[in-house]
């Protein structure tokens, strides 16, 4: 006989699949900040009625990044370690900004080279695909990160539905068409105006990256699902039903795209929550408001040297700071450090005056919605970009840390904090991303219930169905290629046959 408990769940399944339940399994990639916004959606995709799980490395599993009771956790991974140390050790991201040294695009080749291995170890997990397997999922939620694009394999080994999600608009991914002399690509500088030489520079690198992936391996389908017909990462891609991405046209630029991919901007963000502790008596008693000071979830390495800078153009303001660092400070009545900081509910604070940030993609997308400028100290990777997008906008500056000097810092801080410009400007922007993005993480949630129930082959592009050969037209300037040598061969003989005649006709004239 069943128990009361056993019918509840029975009953429960049921209804849950009446009302067109869908068992959805998030794979986001293994690092903090991507796990915190892929909760987010998955709540919001729980509350649509869904049941979500999520895929978590072990090292993150007990931080508290999954504060939704209803989501179910797939742990993995324990043979990985702490992949972000390990990135930033094998990678030496950090130390190399602190020496010198100049992002390039060939920057990127160690980060893709270690990813890739991690990559080997999670596909080659069977306990983890099992698992998987097991759920009996109705559709994967997966981060579109080009350092990880590996991963795309699984959904098409386990023959289920996909939607992609990711920070960035990818258009070779998507297949977008768009101009490299107008459109921001990945390897741009952040501008919004490209000079003659990025054009050169943008058109080559376009061009490259259209024909090649240096992100996915060619045999991941035959390693990994050889029972599948042999297909490239991208093609794999192309089946997605649809693309969400998390920038949006107020704190990005303008950008080309198609039907199926939708522009959400930053699921992060939230109403912010009434402080409490130290953290609320230390802003109480802070007259002239507060700056807060954020490198990321990460714990980012700062030299003493820099540190002590900081700590110095800290104590010029007028206003007080909370810092996000592991330490102390003898200040503490100027200076509040913490090696955590509820950094939403702190910039969503009437309080706080400026954000002093890496500018990475979660704290910006906070800012922007509380209406709070910032100063960018870019370090690695697509902060460079962000960090120059805010100062073109006129939400912030950006600054290298190395070079400048404590007296700059706080006059760049306390600059921002007094000119209303900064503030009037990305709380103008502030406006317009509530009014259209409303709650991002729900409008995400909402274009992943919609092809899930209908499908994303309607918003398909006939481009992105045919072969690559196809949609750059390679067949078509073959042909008009061959017709015009056809055309030259065919003047040439006739030319030939022309003179001949000509050199006759003169010879018995003579």
């Amino acid at each position: 006989m069943l128990s009361l408990n056993q019918l509840l769940i029975m009953a429960s399944l049921v209804s849950l699949e009446f009302c067109g339940a869908k068992n959805v399994v998030m794979i986001p990639p293994l690092s903090k900040s991507y796990l915190i916004y892929h909760a987010n959606i998955g709540q919001a995709l729980i509350e649509l009625g869904h049941n979500v799980s999520i895929c978590v490395p072990d090292y993150l599993a007990n931080k508290g990044l999954v504060p939704h009771k209803k989501i179910n956790i797939i742990k993995y991974g324990e043979y990985l370690g702490d992949v972000e140390a390990l990135v930033y050790e094998k990678t030496q991201l950090i130390e190399k900004f602190w020496a010198g040294g100049v992002d390039t695009v060939g920057s990127l080749i160690p980060i893709v080279n270690f990813c890739k291995g991690l990559l080997e170890q999670i596909l080659s997990d069977e306990t983890f695909i099992a698992s998987l397997r097991d759920l009996k999922p109705d559709f994967f939620i997966i981060e579109n990160f080009m350092f990880t694009r590996n991963i795309l394999v699984l959904p098409y080994k386990l023959d289920v539905p996909f939607g992609l999600i990711g920070t960035y608009h990818d258009y070779f991914l998507s297949r977008t068409p768009f101009s490299p002399a107008a459109d921001q690509l990945f390897f741009d500088d952040g501008g919004d105006r490209k000079s003659f030489l990025q054009r050169v520079q943008a058109t080559i690198l376009s061009a490259a990256f259209t024909v090649y992936d240096i992100f996915s391996d060619s045999d991941v389908v035959s390693r990994y699902a050889p029972e599948k017909p042999d297909i490239s990462i991208r093609d794999i891609a192309l089946k997605a039903e649809i693309f969400i991405t998390e920038i949006d046209h107020i704190l990005d630029y303008p950008r080309t795209s198609l039907p199926n991919t939708k522009l959400v901007g930053g699921s992060s963000v939230s109403e912010a929550k009434p402080l409490s502790g130290d953290m609320k008596h230390f802003v109480d008693k802070s007259p002239n408001g507060i700056v807060v000071v954020s490198f990321g979830s990460g714990n980012v390495y700062i030299p003493d040297q820099i540190r002590s800078k900081m700590a110095n153009a800290f104590l010029k303001l007028n206003l007080n700071v909370i810092w996000k660092i592991n330490g102390t400070f003898e200040q503490q009545d100027k200076i509040l450090a913490s090696n955590w900081i509820p950094q939403n509910d702190l910039l969503g604070h009437p309080k706080t005056k400026v954000f002093v940030s890496h500018c990475g993609k979660n704290g910006q997308y906070e800012a922007l919605y509380h209406g709070v400028p910032i100063l960018c100290l870019p370090i690695y990777g697509d902060q460079f970009y962000n960090s120059k997008r805010i100062a073109v906008k006129e939400f912030g500056h950006y600054a290298d840390i190395r070079e400048i000097t404590s007296e700059k810092f706080s006059a760049l801080i306390q600059e921002i904090a007094d000119d209303p410009k900064y503030r009037n400007n990305i709380q103008k922007a502030s406006k317009l991303f509530k009014e259209l993005y409303k709650v991002p993480s729900k409008e995400a949630a909402y274009w992943f219930d919609h092809v899930m129930k209908y499908g994303g082959s309607y918003m398909r592009s006939s481009g992105q169905q045919m072969p690559l050969y196809q949609y750059l037209l390679l067949d078509v300037m073959a042909f008009l290629f061959g017709i015009v040598i056809v055309f030259l061969v065919v003047v040439s003989i006739i030319f030939r046959l022309c003179w001949k005649l000509l050199t006759k006709y003169k010879v018995k004239t003579d």
